[in-house]
């Protein structure tokens, strides 16, 4: 009996050309190492993947908005068992990568880019780079992506094992920058819970938290 490797597709917008690269990681490949996703422009933006010590899935995906790669963990579980996981920038709060089944990878790319399409109509911008940073770099003008990364891992595990709760009990979790620090909220209800961090080390001091109540 011949055992199918577990693979997943993925996908995600170049933030120098703005097409989208798509790839299947497999399980077996990762294991051996890093997988690098790369666009075929001349640019050559790249997703990385790999796996940590402790077997979570670790991501450094190319940001359409923020023209910086920002850097995920995930469980192995949520990475190859679900039929679809968004990555967002935690700046802009926009889907970055599409993890799962090709169709249902398929639609997202079309909604966010119809997303996409409505905000440079909006701001009346002609091209990708008009609204894209440019003369400042990402630890100038935004909060250290650290902290987001670790919050993120949190929050993620436990909503996978069922330990984030709100009144509406049918949430849809989000995360945000805040004056704060983090804040995770549902989209559904407007509930929310403020992890207040200032460092990635008082970030870690959360890592011990076993259940979120959104209020």
């Amino acid at each position: 009996m011949v055992i199918k490797p577990k693979e997943r597709n993925i996908a995600y917008r170049c933030p120098e050309c703005g097409s989208t690269t798509v790839g299947i990681v497999g399980k077996f490949a990762l294991s051996a190492g890093l997988v690098r996703l790369k666009c075929t422009c001349e640019k050559q933006s790249a997703l990385d993947i790999s796996v940590t010590n402790d077997k979570k899935i670790r991501l450094s995906v190319p940001c359409i908005f923020c023209r910086q790669n920002h850097r995920y963990v995930v469980s192995e579980n949520i990475f190859f068992d679900r039929d679809l996981f968004l990555l967002n920038c935690p700046y802009s709060g926009m889907d970055i990568a599409f993890i799962g089944e090709m169709d249902k990878i398929s639609e997202e790319l079309q909604r966010t880019q119809n997303e996409l399409n409505n905000i440079l109509t909006a701001l009346e911008a002609e091209e990708l780079s008009d609204i894209q940073p440019s003369d400042m770099s990402e630890d100038e003008i935004l909060p250290d992506p650290a902290v987001y990364d670790t919050i993120r891992f949190i929050v993620k595990d436990l909503e996978e094992e069922g330990l984030v709760n709100c009144p509406c009990h049918n949430g849809k979790y989000d995360l945000r920058f805040t004056d704060a620090g983090v804040q995770v909220y549902c989209e559904n209800c407007g509930a929310s819970y403020d992890f207040r961090v200032t460092s990635p080390t008082v970030a870690e001091e959360y890592l011990s938290l076993n259940k979120i109540d959104l209020k």
